[in-house]
């Protein structure tokens, strides 16, 4: 597997957290898909998203820890073939 690359963000751990709740908040309706890797997906992206968007609130990781843990949230997304969670703002 291909070794990510990795950009510290500019934003803040709350700027990060709010970005990162925006984007998985669009999973919730998927928790009833009839598509079972779908639904798997989409649940698996939103917790492991959430974990990291509480652990950054409590300032308990810092930004460039929370990216490195949403390489493998995107990965599992990725398998289920669900959208995967960005770690920049948009321009």
């Amino acid at each position: 597997m291909r070794a990510a690359t990795i950009t510290p963000t500019e934003l803040t751990a709350e700027e990060l957290a709010d970005l990162l709740a925006s984007q998985a908040v669009h999973l919730r309706p998927l928790f009833h898909s009839g598509n079972p890797d779908t639904l798997t997906g989409s649940r698996v992206v939103y917790d492991g998203t959430m974990a990291v968007v509480r652990a950054l609130r409590a300032g308990e990781i810092a930004p460039v820890v929370a990216q490195i843990r949403m390489i493998a949230v995107n990965r599992r997304a990725a398998h289920y073939r669900v959208r995967t969670i960005s770690t920049r703002a948009a321009i």
